[in-house]
């Protein structure tokens, strides 16, 4: 309508053109009106072919807690992404989108593209394994006259991602290359993921389409290539109800490494030309859990047979890592054999397709929607060791987090397989890594204000198991003070505080560092 009318007043602005400029400029604008309705026409059919209408763009706003003061909460940092619009049980529509988008929101806003103000929605489910989550809308209306996603299976070659970026109707071409293995560091889970080249940078959650379907979302990525989990496994998250991150994807039950010398193959006695990995460390959930053991060489998972870098020739996908079979050819309950060299000797073992669990950790996986679990003493604040604590050293803590800590993060992997062979891997532990992570400056604690990330061992004479039992150990000091011992090694092997300065001591530690409360447990 627009360039109609401009095309009209110009035209009838100037009746006393000579007949051939009239002509010329009339002829002009004639043509800007056609390819103007011709684009209005294609962007109709974008928007048909690419359910542009199912997409919306997210806004959270995220508050994470500050784990090296315990107390206090960082700053909110906005972030934006997109939503799709997707059917989950019986007529309930809901938003999909990543889990890192919207964890630890304080408020998270969806706005459709033919609105001009964003609406509030909320965090209905959460996978943070997967990296999926689904947001619901208290208003009836949110969901009118938008579609839902239609899914199909995910092929190597051309893909397409709609832009919402610009707020118009636009595309964005991009190649599938390939699928590979992913891990998903916050929940120690690998993940059969989809790659993608896309020159453009898509929004978190963006979905990827092949012929006019929806197959994998956009996780995360850069310089051109980018990690797409792919519609099998979004299926699976859509397709249970709401609980913790369990049991919705097969997942190999054990980790693994490759031979790096041959003199190790002939030690262990494995045939010099056998392909296969080697069994490192078995996990308490997960395929081959309770068959396999660490030492074993896997050679076959099924009909698949191994290579030395773990890769299967798959009848879709090529040479990839075996992990690819929990996406559709192993399925959880299934029973699949599996060809091992167990002390020289050949064997086949036959096994359950487990699922993903998250069982007992002495470091606790990343915890979100959850505060920090504290003690305070004297100034001397005591923590449990997770992975939140780590991650205060950055995104490469493996490298530059205190050794002692890094060491109970492995070992922790190495309790767990101890206890799934004496059977109690079921009941999730209670036992955590209790430290000393800083002082706060008091003249109770002068001497001891240097003092960083020493791991407790007892508490007047008990054994620290948790902050709870340290709670309870506290109750009960020795002739005036309180002892507290630390592990072998640390900068002070012992410290003692004075039980009767500690009242006063902890007020005025409160007031000094604007600390609401003592602990929080």
């Amino acid at each position: 309508r627009m360039s109609f009318s401009i095309a009209a007043r110009f035209c009838l602005k100037f009746p006393n053109l000579k007949l051939n400029q009239g002509m010329k400029l009339r002829t002009l604008y004639l043509g800007i009106l056609l390819s103007f309705v011709s684009m209005q026409v294609e962007a109709e059919e974008i928007n048909e072919s690419v359910n542009f209408s199912s997409q919306v763009r997210i806004t959270s706003y995220q508050q994470d807690y500050d784990w090296l003061n315990p107390w206090n909460k960082k700053d909110v940092v906005p972030r934006s992404g997109v939503g799709s619009v997707t059917r989950v049980g019986d007529k309930k529509w809901m938003l999909l989108t990543s889990a890192d988008l919207v964890s630890n929101a304080t408020l998270i806003e969806a706005k459709r593209t033919k609105t001009s103000l964003p609406s509030r929605v909320y965090l209905k489910r959460i996978d943070h394994a997967l990296n999926l989550a689904l947001l619901e809308s208290d208003d009836a209306s949110f969901f009118d006259e938008m579609r839902g996603l239609e899914w199909g299976n995910p092929e190597k070659g051309q893909a397409e991602l709609p832009d919402l970026s610009s707020g118009r109707i636009e595309l964005m071409q991009g190649e599938i290359t390939g699928l590979t293995v992913g891990h998903r560091q916050v929940r120690d889970a690998w993940l059969p993921i989809l790659q993608l080249g896309l020159k453009k940078i898509p929004p978190q959650g963006s979905i990827v389409l092949q012929k006019q379907k929806a197959v994998g979302m956009v996780l995360n990525g850069s310089q051109g290539n980018y990690n797409v989990l792919p519609k099998q496994l979004i299926n699976k998250f859509l397709s249970h109800s709401a609980g913790p991150d369990h049991e919705r994807f097969s997942h190999r039950g054990f980790q693994w490494q490759f031979f790096a010398q041959p003199s190790l193959a002939e030690f262990s006695k494995i045939p010099e030309n056998q392909e296969g990995i080697w069994i490192s460390r078995v996990l308490p959930y997960g395929t081959g859990s309770e068959v396999l053991q660490a030492g074993d060489y896997l050679t076959r998972i099924g009909d698949w047979q191994l290579n030395r870098e773990g890769q299967i020739e798959h009848s879709k996908w090529g040479n990839v890592l075996f992990d690819v079979l929990f996406l559709e050819d192993l399925d959880a309950g299934d029973e699949v054999e599996l060809g091992i060299y167990r002390g020289g000797q050949s064997l086949n073992l036959k096994s359950k397709v487990g699922t993903y669990r998250q069982n007992g950790h002495r470091v606790p996986m990343k915890i979100f929607g959850k505060p920090p679990r504290y003690l305070i003493r004297g100034g001397m604040i005591f923590q449990e060791l997770t992975l939140n604590y780590l991650e205060v050293w950055g995104q490469n803590w493996e490298n530059r987090a205190p050794l002692r800590l890094r060491l109970f993060k492995q070992l922790d992997l190495t309790r767990s397989t101890n206890a799934l062979q004496t059977k109690s891997a079921k009941q999730p532990t209670t036992e955590r890594i209790v430290i000393l992570s800083q002082v706060l400056p008091d003249v109770v604690n002068i001497g001891y204000q240097e003092l960083r990330n020493m791991v407790v061992k007892k508490v007047n004479g008990k054994k620290v198991l948790n902050l709870e039992s340290m709670v309870e150990a506290l109750k009960n000091p020795q002739t005036g003070f309180h002892r507290i011992e630390f592990l072998p090694g640390s900068k002070r092997v012992q410290i003692v505080l004075p039980v009767q300065e500690l009242v006063s001591a902890d007020e005025r530690i409160m007031k000094n560092f604007q600390i609401p409360r003592l602990q929080s447990l």
